[in-house]
């Protein structure tokens, strides 16, 4: 992309330069910090033909105020393969004029398949409108518990559309859909869309821009199936005057996407199967010391990553009868959200402290079970690492004793609490008081007897 800037707030973009019969050209207002809507009169290209313009509004949140940005859009499409020059040009956008630039078009023979554009499958049926239609998909149409789909909302415009048409009043809109469209029987883990960005795609032997409003992926937390319903989205639309210079009409026109329904597996029969993680996970590993001595503090971090519910992603089970003291783990995660896809790891850090000498696997202590999707079976992550446990504790700085033969805490639970301990300092203080008292009673006596 050539981006070319004349003021702060607006900006003349380019699309791509070096195309293929079959791709448009574009040339994109960038406006920024203002929600009034100008006219802009997009210049000829020799050898071009003018297609559909498109418009987006997006406010964002900055240091606590709302900045609305705009980008109104003009398609173009070369009637032959060639070489084309788009010479310097000024567009007049409210007050302000901006200027593009010199720049060669080439535009190449059909050299390519449709297979090389990313593709989406239509829904059955057919698209009304003149190729624009609002779109609900599903990466999945049968799960199983805990197992996650993507769920994404776009809006499709074919490049061939003759009226222009402006997304208004979207996160108002959109939080209005989100309240139909998220499956209350679901942990969701939402990508955040921040901004309207086109993506060419190709079905039915047409080119489409598709503006991505929505996704996320969701984890069913129970077998109940799962349903979408069809949600409305309304847009502005602008048809062509009648005659040049003419009144553009102005109309609000809404689009609905068709109803959508996910069936729910339960998991194969297991004692757990209620409670494991479903998904692709795999183990790694780390210990500090592997040769500690009783007494010695001991880091373990198991941490499990891999594609499912991290979020969700229990602790190990550890048994509660073993050779060495385990403290509660501090958890820490990373959670990536892209493509419909949730990945990343959880960290689970552990203390450990020896009571015994010996050699301990840690497989029979850290053991973490879940549901393999690749596999379609049930699976089990365990402990490569032995714990060599041998000699005394040395004095470390890392090093803690609770519990332990020579510990300063051995024997703690015989000792009588109400046995309270000599205050040599409290029993001088006494004495001396009472040394005093008697002295005063002694002289009070010698001044009676006189």
């Amino acid at each position: 992309m050539n981006l070319l800037a004349q003021a702060p707030s607006m900006a003349i973009e380019l699309g791509e330069t070096d195309i293929s019969i079959e791709r448009p050209f574009f040339i994109s207002v960038v406006i920024k910090n203002s929600d009034s809507r100008p006219v802009v009169n997009f210049p000829p290209i020799q050898g071009f033909i003018k297609k559909g313009t498109t418009t987006s509004v997006t406010p964002t949140e900055v240091n606590g105020k709302t900045v609305v940005s705009q980008v109104i859009t003009q398609s173009y499409t070369a009637t032959r393969p060639g070489q084309y020059r788009l010479p310097p040009f000024k567009l007049v956008v409210g007050e302000t004029t901006i200027e593009s630039e010199e720049v060669i078009i080439t535009v190449r023979p059909a050299a390519i398949s449709a297979d090389s554009v990313a593709t989406f499958v239509a829904p059955p049926g057919p698209i009304d409108r003149n190729d624009v239609f609002l779109s609900v998909s599903t990466s999945k149409t049968t799960v199983y518990t805990g197992e996650g789909f993507s769920l994404k909302l776009s809006f499709f415009v074919a490049e061939s559309y003759p009226f222009e048409l402006t997304f208004y009043e979207l996160d108002q809109q959109l939080q209005q859909l989100l309240k139909i469209l998220r499956p209350p029987n679901c942990w969701e883990e939402n990508e955040g869309i921040s901004d309207l960005s086109r993506h060419p795609v190709f079905f039915n032997g047409k080119r489409y821009a598709e503006y991505r409003i929505y996704q996320a992926t969701f984890f069913p937390l129970n077998k109940e199936p799962i349903q979408i319903p069809s949600v409305t989205l309304k847009l502005q639309q602008l048809r062509p005057a009648v005659k040049p210079g003419g009144e553009r009409k102005k109309e609000i026109v809404g689009y609905t996407t068709r109803p959508l329904s996910i069936a729910v597996s339960p998991l194969p029969p297991h004692p757990l199967r209620d409670r494991v993680p479903v998904g692709q996970f795999r183990l790694i590993e780390n210990i500090l010391r592997k040769n500690p001595a009783v007494g010695q503090s001991v880091q373990y971090n198991f941490r499990i990553t891999g594609e499912g519910n991290l979020a969700s992603v229990p602790a190990p089970v550890v048994p509660g009868s073993t050779p060495f003291d385990i403290f509660p783990p501090a958890e820490k995660e990373v959670i990536n959200r892209t493509g419909g896809h949730v990945s990343g790891y959880k960290n689970f850090t552990y203390a450990l402290v020896p009571r015994q000498n010996g050699h301990f696997p840690l497989s029979s202590y850290f053991q973490w079970i879940y549901f393999d999707l690749k596999k379609q079976q049930y699976d089990t992550l365990r402990s490569a690492i032995t714990l060599r446990v041998g000699g005394t504790a040395v004095p470390e700085g890392d090093t803690v004793r609770v519990s332990l033969p020579g510990s300063i805490y051995t024997g703690i639970e015989q000792v009588d609490s109400s046995a309270q301990p000599i205050n040599v300092q409290e029993l001088l203080r006494r004495g001396v008081n009472i040394l005093l008292i008697v002295m005063i009673l002694g002289m009070m006596y010698l001044f009676w007897r006189k």
